[in-house]
């Protein structure tokens, strides 16, 4: 059985990159089919809060002990 630390990690960047992948698709449908200026406005937003949110999230998961999270 493969170590909790490698599972953990794994799971954790899937769930980041389905986040990515639904950001993605909302930020393309935002700018390629919204009508003037406002959505893609709304978009640039959403991007810079998305980015904000994933950095963060990164930052904090890098400072957590799994170890001790889970104790065998």
């Amino acid at each position: 059985m493969p170590p909790v630390e490698i599972i953990f990690n794994t799971l954790t960047g899937l769930v980041l990159l389905i986040y990515w992948g639904v950001a993605f698709t909302i930020l393309y449908h935002l700018t390629r089919f919204g009508i003037g200026v406002q959505p893609k406005r709304l978009s640039a937003i959403f991007l810079l809060g998305s980015v904000i949110l994933s950095a963060t999230a990164v930052i904090f998961f890098m400072k957590v002990d799994i170890n001790s999270l889970i104790s065998l």
